[in-house]
């Protein structure tokens, strides 16, 4: 560089391991055998997998001989929870109060350890095993979920949120890669899967703190459809909740996803999770999105234009005065009026319709499947129904 200093391009195989903290790095280096937490009593065995800002392992507590999952933060995100910038650990404590849920997360034990090298401490929540995500199953498939398995998954989230919201949780971040299913596993089963997938781990590789090796991933294996009928579905992954109440000026939730509030930068709160299970409804049973973040070239509309549009057609709802003048981005879209600054038409475009296109379900299941997702589906958060109500939906008849 201008400096004279030699600059290395770093390339890493996983995560990365051996960078500092201070630069939002920080991930937990184990190696197999590894025992950590209150007297030791966990050893590390396999690594489950590994996200923006964790790494979740397969370990064995020694004091029961059972397995357990152990999600390790990176040092940056312990420090933010040292500085109250997030807000993970309050959220699993609170949703694993009694009475505790089957389809919430929960905590079993917490700790802080010291990571190797820059890479800080490292807060761990240990937590039941669990056999994998939503994302893995649904990319295990060609075609759509079937929709009694869309149905029974469906329910089980909505008891989580509902579970969370009566413990006082916005989730935030719901999304396939956070909803988890169980497993049916026994200690046997684990360790005859270990010992036919021995752990391994990847190349050494250049890092700031001297050569590294990371573990790799190894999830438990895929379920099948039959399984998938019976296994427990639980919402996991607490990394973005926030304590109920009124939130502003901050992005929350996967950009599909996003309810209007938030794309308009308007106050949110648990409303915000049921426009986003919703949405969620929709790709469990069709397997695509509902509202498409892209630019529209057609109408000259950019990507957060034609997520209002969208909104609006899905909708067929127009934004009210009351909540765009709490809006701090709806002068930039919207007129006095409250009409889009870009003269669109407002077509017939509702959701049946998306349903229909697709021939994924029944004309009647349709309807059904529309109803439910209208109730979910206002563009002002007040007209929402709550996650307890939704429960008792006819759509979920039959459903146990």
């Amino acid at each position: 560089n201008p400096e004279g200093k030699q600059v290395v391009d770093l390339t890493f195989a996983s995560e990365v391991l051996g960078m500092p903290t201070m630069d939002g790095y920080g991930w937990a280096q184990f190696e197999f055998g590894d025992q950590i937490g209150q007297d030791n009593r966990y050893t590390i065995a396999q690594k489950l997998g590994w996200g923006m800002h964790s790494s979740t392992w397969l370990a064995r507590n020694t004091i029961n001989d059972k397995f357990v999952a152990v999600k390790a933060l990176t040092g940056h995100m312990t420090d933010m929870y040292e500085c109250a910038v997030i807000w993970e650990p309050d959220a699993l404590q609170l949703a694993s109060q009694l009475p505790t849920s089957l389809h919430c997360t929960q905590l079993l034990d917490e700790f802080t350890i010291p990571g190797k090298g820059t890479a800080g401490s490292h807060m761990c929540f240990v937590m039941p095993v669990y056999r994998g995500n939503m994302k893995a199953l649904v990319e295990a498939r060609t075609t759509a979920l079937p929709l009694p398995l869309a149905k029974w998954i469906a329910l089980h989230l909505l008891c989580g949120i509902a579970h969370a919201h009566g413990h006082r949780i916005v989730h935030t971040d719901l999304k396939h890669d956070n909803i988890f299913f169980s497993t049916t596993m026994s200690a046997d089963n684990i360790e005859a899967w270990m010992m036919k997938e021995p752990s391994w781990q990847h190349v050494p590789e250049a890092s700031y703190d001297g050569v590294v090796q990371a573990v790799v991933l190894q999830p438990l294996p895929m379920i099948s459809e039959d399984e998938a009928m019976r296994a427990t579905y639980l919402l996991a992954d607490f990394g973005c909740a926030q304590l109920l109440g009124l939130h502003a000026n901050q992005m929350i939730t996967s950009l599909p996803l996003q309810p209007p509030e938030v794309f308009l930068e308007a106050e949110w709160d648990k409303p915000t999770d049921i426009w986003t299970f919703s949405c969620l409804i929709f790709e469990l049973v069709t397997s695509k999105h509902l509202f498409c973040y892209q630019r529209n070239e057609k109408f000259g509309l950019d990507k957060m234009e034609n997520m209002l549009y969208q909104m609006m057609l899905h909708t067929k709802e127009d934004f009210r005065a009351a909540q765009l003048q709490v809006s701090s981005k709806a002068p930039e879209y919207f007129n006095m009026n409250c009409q889009m600054k870009k003269n669109l038409t407002i077509f017939n475009w509702p959701i049946k319709a998306c349903l229909d296109e697709l021939k994924v379900v029944s004309d009647e299941e349709a309807k059904a499947t529309v109803k439910l997702i209208q109730q979910c589906l206002h563009l002002d958060p007040a007209h929402r129904s709550t996650a307890t109500e939704l429960l008792s939906d006819p759509w979920f008849n039959g459903v146990e």
